[in-house]
């Protein structure tokens, strides 16, 4: 619902504030229609000292074909060059003298990719407020506070259900994405991944050594996600991290992934890499040989399976992850392993 001129959208808690789109933040401004006079205009932003920009649209319709922002019109339009602008111009209408407008933004865009297309703008337009629009006609504006404020309160939220060691997304952010995409009718593949015989490698090692190899497997998650911005990686919690994909990407991210991995082993075995295993304690607490650390990479795919929530996938993801993991205690190394299975 657009809401009465200026007045500042409120978010009812943070479950609302991770959902909204830039249209669920819009201001109402009453826009001007094209055969406005220059005075009325002035008149708007004398009354109101916090309007900043007003859209303007054709005459009988809704459709937004330009704009004024407050000082660049005071200064262009009312002043004038010699301080006789409004005299000049006051009975112009507001069609000769009005700007394109620097960006129009659809009601359903992210604020994270409203904020994107806003840093493209040129330098003289970045501060001017966002005109929304819904289904192609003008909705409301977005002043660049009410945005920048969104984005903090969004990051502070996030972050507080971060991975203190990672800093990724922890369990509550990839339920959102997952629901979200599910919600959209989205196809796409959810990689789960952990580290084989992590606990032996932990008692045996130190922890200080295990959170090593976990933040560089973190490591190696974000540096994916820099080369595809489009994925979203999280972790889980202990060695277990997912990310989330394009069918069509899921098995290629996975091989760099464990090949990346798998290069830091020298690091992460020391002395033990040459001899290609140590000797630690398994969970009934008898001695056994474990060989390098290596992952297991289960693949749930929404293509060809019905997925229809959150539990839904993770019931089938539990079954995904058994055999993936059995595969990976067979032979001994990474395993990536895809569920093809229809229903």
């Amino acid at each position: 619902m657009v809401i009465n001129e200026l007045e500042k959208p409120k978010i009812s808690s943070d479950l609302s504030i991770l959902d909204l789109s830039i249209g669920d933040i819009a201001v109402r401004t009453e826009p001007l229609n094209i055969k406005t006079l220059i005075t009325e205009a002035f008149l708007r932003f004398m009354k109101d000292e916090k309007l900043n920009l007003i859209p303007i649209t054709e005459r009988d319709c809704n459709t937004v074909v330009g704009q004024i922002q407050r000082n660049r019109f005071l200064e262009h339009t009312v002043l004038g060059r010699f301080g006789y602008g409004i005299h000049l111009n006051a009975r112009k209408c507001i069609c000769e003298v009005m700007e394109s407008p620097s960006f129009l933004v659809e009601y359903k865009t992210t604020i994270e990719d409203a904020s994107m297309i806003i840093q493209k703008r040129e330098m003289k337009y970045l501060y001017d407020d966002i005109i929304i629009c819904k289904d192609g006609e003008y909705y409301g504006i977005v002043p660049i506070n009410i945005l920048l404020e969104t984005i903090t309160q969004k990051s502070l939220i996030i972050a507080k259900d971060s991975n203190p060691l990672t800093g990724l997304p922890g369990n509550w952010a990839i339920q959102r994405e997952i629901e979200r995409k599910i919600r959209e009718k989205q196809f796409f593949d959810v990689s789960y991944l952990d580290i084989n015989n992590f606990k032996p490698y932990n008692d045996y090692y130190g922890f200080e050594k295990g959170d090593y190899v976990i933040s560089s497997l973190g490591d190696i998650l974000k540096k994916m996600n820099k080369r595809f911005p489009e994925i979203f990686i999280g972790h889980i919690g202990g060695d277990d991290f997912i990310m989330i994909t394009q069918p069509d990407l899921s098995i290629l991210l996975c091989e760099n992934i464990v090949k990346e991995f798998e290069e830091l082993l020298p690091l992460f075995h020391d002395e033990d890499f040459l001899r290609g295993y140590y000797i630690s304690k398994n969970r009934k607490e008898e001695e056994e040989k474990f060989g390098l650390l290596s992952i297991t990479c289960a693949i749930v795919s929404t293509e060809k399976r019905n997925i229809t929530s959150f539990a839904h996938l993770a019931s089938i993801a539990s079954e995904v992850k058994a055999e993936a993991k059995r595969l990976s205690k067979i032979k001994g190394k990474s395993v990536i392993f895809k569920d093809r299975r229809y229903g």
